[in-house]
């Protein structure tokens, strides 16, 4: 990391705010220094003692209560940096379980420098990178699950060895998210991207300085937190005292309404007390007894029966008068008259007709219906008067002339008469059944064994009598009597005269009722104002204890009223300090990563609420980056952002990277790969990819500082499978020279076959020792194998002067090479001539000699 990016980190560190917390505190009140003082020695929240102290002294200072406790001096304390946190490192992961398909057994133990976890997409690299975020609990964490094809689910769980400073430790981790201390991890993967180039995003660092403006904003609102407390306990709704009056007195209104305005004098004047207060309470409690008792009430009840008895005696008795006996009787009579002489008339009229049965009323309706028949067929126009109804065989005399008296028959007036007299019979006997009397029933069966009778007893039974005897008559169809109205005119004038004399007394009493209830209004209202007056003075003490805490509450609320700006203060004191200790550092350690980066030039706003200290990337016309941006600037714009989060605190903590360079291009591939090697030279970096340029990159830019180690991730026997290597296949030459050393010197130690197979290996690595040669030496890397293009800016250092020499020999030892490894098929007469440790020896020094000579040297 150069000089100067450690000068920006370190001054983020210099920076206490604390010096501007103590000097806002020493210019307010007591119990503010208080808080303050607290939670700077201690740097934690402050206690419930301490708040109750501090409370106690706001009441003393604002002066509801006297002055007890001490003076809190002002406060004089010497700023110190943040307290420093020991390393994290990361040495193991294993035992790895229920973490999607990955297969138990793997072991990863990464490099306290740079760890690489290479491995082809679903090969099992996203298992282990969730578990990493989970356990950093990072922004972009998301729910791990088990492997959704096995027959059952596993709990989740992995072994951690960890080094916190210089001690080792071991965590089992469960599934947890957010455990210490791997939450000081800092992790970057593709859906981070979004998060840190368009979101406005909480650092993830806060300096411990910080956290005390949090500290003392809480105190303040736990202060007023009590304040609210000893309001709700005097600001009572006087509910208690409320049910001791009466709502409907005057005084009540009075007493609901209590509060700090309440004029305790005029309220006093209401109330009455004196040692015969009780003696008169009781006195008016009697008058209103007296007049509640409600006998008139049952007078009424008992008239208002005896009035619906007469009333219908009354009318029993008139309908019974007025009922018409005479005519009844007659038509009584007339009816038998009529139905004798149609008996007669029917059996002359068909006695010559051959009727198998006398014409009775069976017969009768037989004849009927064949009308009814015949006048259908009429309106039908179906009706042939030639042919019988019935058989609709045609008519003979002897038929006609049966048809003819049927007609007779029909139309004849004595049928007509009888219908007229049952007519009016049937209507005498709907008036006579209209006459009810179930009153004078009830009334009967009730008094007829009393010897006390009412006056108007005989007459009720003489019209019940009657009405009985009446309706008796024609149920039997008897006749009726004709003396009704002379037997009843007596009892008929008894019921109405008791009638009369029963309604003048309801009227009476109603009268007497009315009168009743004004005096008991009158009274009751006299008792409960004398009653709610006597409480009043009774409960004195009580009110005037509520009208004291009614003024002391609307005293706390107004001084409640200033603490809100103190809060508001507190918070514009944290916006400022964190501007001068995240705000400004974050700035600055952004544009050095995107100068690194070369990511776009952009405008970073600070926002923050309630003393949060927050970041937002703009670009001109306050357009989001996203929307303006390609795919790879928006990456190395995270990536940027990312790298100045985790440098602001001091990098102390496993950097883990997650497939970066996705979307960018073969030169920001390389740029990305220089910072993260630059950052793992001081910082533990963990990058998990399947992009083999950028691994190989990373493997070449750690082979001077060995701070490196590779992991092939394989999915060959189920995911995840993880094994230790020297890198993806890529060589350098000088891995392939010790390589090409180790086997000449094995070779030295053998000898027949075994010596030849070593020879043959040795010539193996010669072959690979002259390509990468000439691909990075004598080519000087203008093309490369894993790089998608051609280096044009390094042809100008090919030495072109050395190649006439060079090429031929390169070219004599590289096909001599060829001849003896198995990759290559040889001619029979070739197959019998094998290579020999003199020949290696002598080819591996000549291709030494070539460049030295390519060198220059």
């Amino acid at each position: 990391m150069s000089s100067r990016k450690q000068t920006t980190s370190e001054s983020a560190q210099s920076l206490d705010p604390r010096t501007l917390l103590v000097e806002w505190a020493n210019e307010n009140d007591e119990w503010i220094r208080l808080l303050v003082s607290e939670v700077i020695a201690t740097g934690r929240p402050v206690g419930t003692s301490i708040i109750d102290n501090a409370y106690q002294i706001y009441r003393e200072e604002k002066s509801p209560d006297p002055r007890v406790l001490p003076a809190v001096e002002k406060i004089d304390i010497v700023a110190s940096p943040d307290e420093s946190v020991p390393p994290l490192t990361l040495t193991c992961l294993s035992e790895v379980h229920g973490v999607n398909a990955l297969v138990p057994g793997a072991k990863i133990e990464p490099h306290e420098g740079l760890t690489i976890l290479y491995g082809e997409n679903g090969a099992g690299k996203t298992g282990y990178s969730r578990i990493f975020k989970a356990l950093a609990n990072s922004r972009t964490a998301d729910t791990i699950l088990g492997n959704i094809e096995a027959d059952a689910s596993q709990d989740q769980s992995a072994k951690l060895n960890f080094t916190l400073g210089d001690v080792s430790d071991e965590l089992t981790w469960t599934g947890d998210r957010g455990v210490w201390p791997f939450t000081r991890m800092s992790i970057f993967d593709s859906p981070a991207v979004t998060t840190h180039v368009d979101d406005d995003l909480d650092y993830v660092y806060t300096p411990a300085s910080l956290a005390l403006f949090s500290h003392v904003r809480t105190a303040i609102q736990q202060v007023a937190a009590q304040l609210d407390a000893s309001v709700g306990a005097l600001d009572t709704d006087g509910a208690g005292l409320l049910t001791r009056f009466e709502r409907r007195s005057s005084i009540y209104p009075l007493i609901e309404s209590i509060g700090a305005s309440t004029n305790l004098a005029d309220l006093k004047a209401k109330a009455f007390s004196g040692d015969d207060a009780d003696t008169k309470l009781d006195g008016l409690a009697q008058e209103v007894g007296a007049l509640r008792a409600n006998t008139i009430g049952t007078q009424l009840t008992a008239l208002k029966a005896e009035q619906r008895l007469l009333s219908q005696a009354t009318a029993v008795a008139g309908a019974l008068i007025a009922f018409d006996s005479a005519a009844y009787n007659e038509a009584l009579a007339r009816r038998a008259q009529l139905l004798s002489d149609y008996e007669t008339f029917r059996s002359e009229l068909f006695a010559a007709a051959d009727l198998p049965a006398e014409p009775d009323d069976t017969w009768s309706q037989f004849i009927e219906s064949g009308e009814t028949y015949r006048q259908h067929l009429v309106e039908l126009e179906a009706h042939d008067s030639n042919r019988c109804l019935y058989c609709r065989q045609p008519l003979l005399d002897p038929g006609r002339d049966l048809i003819s008296r049927y007609s007779d028959y029909l139309e004849d007036k004595i049928s007509a008469d009888l219908r007229s007299a049952e007519a009016v019979l049937a209507e005498m006997k709907r008036q006579a059944a209209a006459i009810q009397g179930n009153e004078l029933v009830a009334f009967l069966d009730e008094n007829r064994d009393n010897d006390d009778q009412l006056a108007y007893f005989a007459a009720v039974a003489k019209i019940e009598e009657a009405r009985n005897a009446l309706s008796a008559a024609i149920s039997s169809e008897e006749p009726a009597s004709l003396v009704l109205p002379k037997l009843l005119s007596q009892a008929h004038a008894d019921v109405d005269k008791a009638l009369r004399a029963v309604g003048s007394g309801l009227t009476n009493l109603e009268e007497k009722k009315q009168n009743r209830g004004q005096a008991l209004s009158d009274k009751q209202s006299e008792y409960l104002e004398y009653k709610d007056a006597v409480e009043l003075g009774k409960s004195w003490a009580l009110i005037e204890t509520q009208v004291k805490n009614a003024k002391e509450a609307d005293r706390l609320k107004l001084l409640k009223q200033p603490l809100s700006k103190l809060v508001k203060r507190v918070t514009a004191l944290a916006k400022t300090a964190s501007d001068q200790m995240i705000n400004k550092s974050f700035d600055a350690l952004f544009l050095e990563e995107c100068a690194e980066l070369r990511a776009p030039d952009l405008k970073l706003q600070f926002v923050g609420r309630e003393g949060k200290a927050q970041r937002r990337k703009v670009m001109s016309g306050r357009h989001k980056p996203s929307k303006v941006l390609s795919e790879g600037e928006q990456k190395v714009l995270a990536l940027a952002d990312f790298l100045a989060e985790a440098r602001l605190s001091g990098i102390t903590a496993p950097v883990i990277f997650d497939d970066p360079v996705s979307s960018l291009d073969h030169r920001r591939v390389n740029e990305v790969a220089q910072r993260i090697a630059q950052l793992a030279e001081k910082s533990q970096v963990i990058v998990l990819t399947h992009d083999i340029l950028f691994a190989t990159t990373l493997l070449s830019l750690s082979e001077e500082s060995k701070r490196c180690a590779y992991f092939q991730i394989t999915d060959e026997n189920g995911k995840g499978q993880v094994t230790r290597a020297t890198g993806p296949r890529w060589d350098s030459l000088k891995g392939i020279r010790a390589k090409i050393n180790s086997t000449i010197q094995d070779a030295q130690q053998q000898d027949g076959e075994r010596r030849e197979e070593l020879v043959r290996v040795g010539y193996g690595w010669i072959r690979s020792w002259c390509e990468v040669f000439t691909e990075t030496e004598l080519l000087r890397g203008v093309t490369q194998r894993y790089q998608p293009n051609v280096g044009m800016t390094r042809l100008s250092q090919i030495n072109t002067t050395k190649l006439g020499e060079i090429i031929p020999k390169v070219t004599d030892v590289f096909e001599e090479a060829c001849r003896y490894i198995d990759g290559h098929s040889q001619p029979l007469a070739a197959l019998g001539i094998g290579p020999t440790l003199t020949g290696l020896d002598r080819h591996w020094t000549e291709l030494q000699a070539l460049k030295r000579v390519n060198d220059g040297k």
